[in-house]
């Protein structure tokens, strides 16, 4: 029985429910990998702009992403029970598609904002993102395929992106992006260990159906152990501090592979990353907690649920 309340018709698509569409409480992720790559870089600029720009530019093409990811997966949605806006028809398929195109080409002035190098990235990031969610690719359909979109789009790119972004020079980032990377790769089958049910009725195949919860959650674990091995052979300190912080919940969630545990372990990384790279920039704290409260109090009043929470 599904737990959201019912909408009222003259509630329906407003502002707010457009802003929230894009999804912006899953935005900080990627923001965060950005600002560590920026601050382990080298050699950085004096001046923030560029990084602000840059931030700019990955929400855009994040929203882009979870636009067009929202387009493709209107029934595992509606199975179970999330990201209400398309399965409600809240928000139409026609405005779905203008408002991500829209953003695509807006992504697409990095080019000439930020310099060819970033703009390159954020198109081979749109093209995965495209790979990932639409037919007749459908990597989130294949595990493999799914996972390395996604290590690459938000783990490598970001980083990359940041570090050049301040200065370093791109091959250096390449192999400084190896934590983030495999940090990505065991945040995203985390993510989809709660959906299995779902998936499996609209016959999506992700890393967690295909091996189940409990390979998924040793395959996270083992991913985060690389991730961390990685770091400390290039002594990477903010990295190596959040991952240890995290190891925990992952150990825990081989222990009990289940839903929850999965859960746990995301979000302590997302967590335990994020106050790491509140350490570089002290705003940046201020920024997170207010896109929580708005978050919470939009869902809770919108939908009457508790969305998001740090359990």
């Amino acid at each position: 029985m599904s737990n959201i309340l019912p909408l009222p018709e003259t509630s329906r698509s407003n502002i707010f429910d457009y802003f929230f569409f894009l999804r912006p409480i899953l935005h900080p992720p990627v923001w965060t990998i950005v600002i560590l790559g920026f601050f382990t870089s080298p050699v950085r600029q004096d001046s923030m702009i560029p990084l602000v720009e840059l931030l700019f530019f990955s929400s855009t093409a994040a929203g882009w992403a979870y636009i067009v990811n929202q387009i493709f997966d209107i029934e595992s949605d509606r199975i179970n029970n999330k990201l209400y806006f398309l399965p409600q028809n809240i928000i139409s398929l026609k405005s779905a598609h203008s408002v991500a195109a829209v953003f695509s080409m807006i992504t697409v002035g990095s080019f000439f904002i930020l310099g060819y190098k970033i703009g390159i990235l954020f198109l081979i990031g749109l093209v995965l993102g495209y790979f990932y969610s639409c037919k007749p690719f459908f990597w989130k359909n294949r595990p493999f395929l799914g996972t390395l979109s996604n290590a690459i789009a938000h783990g490598a790119m970001p980083f990359v992106a940041g570090y050049i972004c301040a200065g370093g020079k791109f091959s250096s980032a390449i192999f400084h992006s190896i934590p983030y990377i495999f940090a990505v790769v065991a945040v995203y089958i985390g993510t989809t260990i709660p959906d299995i049910t779902g998936d499996k009725k609209s016959a999506k195949i992700t890393p967690a159906v295909a091996v189940g919860e409990l390979y998924a959650s040793i395959i996270m674990l083992l991913s985060l152990m690389i991730a961390l091995l990685s770091a400390l052979v290039l002594w990477d300190i903010a990295f190596l501090i959040a991952g240890n912080l995290s190891m925990p919940f992952y150990i825990y969630a081989v222990c009990r592979p289940v839903s929850k545990s999965a859960i746990l372990s995301v979000k302590s990384s997302v967590l335990f990353l994020s106050l790491a790279a509140c350490v570089y920039i002290w705003q940046y704290a201020i920024l997170l907690a207010i896109l929580f409260i708005i978050t919470r109090i939009y869902y809770n009043r919108r939908f009457g649920i508790n969305y998001p929470s740090f359990t």
